[in-house]
């Protein structure tokens, strides 16, 4: 795992970034999966291709084609037939996954104040692409930020304060973040139907 320094230091193009989405080791259905097969272990103490199927709403054949992209990278063990079983590294991306969405859901809810349909999505969609490294320093904000240090309770009075002043055209030439040109009315150009001022905390 790369050190904050190594980083900083490493080429971060757009380029260089596109790749390294691209190597990802697990993708958005493959972590899926893993949650999934380690999900039925856990309830049942096994995990069969038809269970798999019947939980996330696919076929059987579409799980033994993953199946095989899974055994391939060495995260699941499956003969034809026979039942499911995830190795070391594959119960070590189901729980890191697992874990990624739980923290990335309290803090779109708790800290940013996201409805929680709506924070439960945006977490399942990047939950495999966040490293532990930034996984940890969000869990370290959120607790901080719900805590009652004297800062944080600032801060969260601040917070609020700013959901306001933001929505107010007066604040855009000001706004250090948008220099005049308010990203906030950019971003509403594609907010779900239904939900203005999505990003916006529900206390607000």
């Amino acid at each position: 795992m790369l050190t904050i320094s190594q980083w900083e230091a490493a080429t971060h193009t757009p380029t260089e970034i596109w790749k390294r989405f691209a190597e990802k080791e697990v993708t958005h259905s493959m972590a899926h999966y893993l949650q999934a097969i380690a999900g039925l272990k856990r309830e049942k103490g096994i995990a069969k291709v038809s269970d798999i199927a019947s939980r996330l709403g696919v076929s059987r054949a579409g799980v033994t084609s993953m199946l095989r992209s899974l055994k391939s990278r060495g995260l699941v063990v499956h003969e034809r037939y026979g039942l499911v079983e995830l190795t070391e590294e594959g119960v070590r991306f189901a729980k890191m996954t697992e874990t990624n969405r739980e923290v990335l859901t309290q803090f779109f809810t708790d800290i940013l104040g996201l409805p929680g349909a709506m924070a439960s999505e945006d977490a399942c969609m990047i939950e495999h692409l966040v490293s532990p490294d930034s996984m940890v320093q969000f869990l370290r904000l959120t607790l901080l930020i719900q805590s009652d240090h004297p800062a944080a309770q600032r801060f969260r009075s601040a917070f609020k304060e700013y959901q306001e002043l933001c929505e107010t055209d007066s604040a855009h030439a000001e706004c250090p973040v948008c220099h005049g040109r308010c990203l906030r009315e950019k971003l509403g150009e594609f907010e779900t139907p239904g939900e203005p001022g999505g990003a916006r905390r529900k206390d607000a």
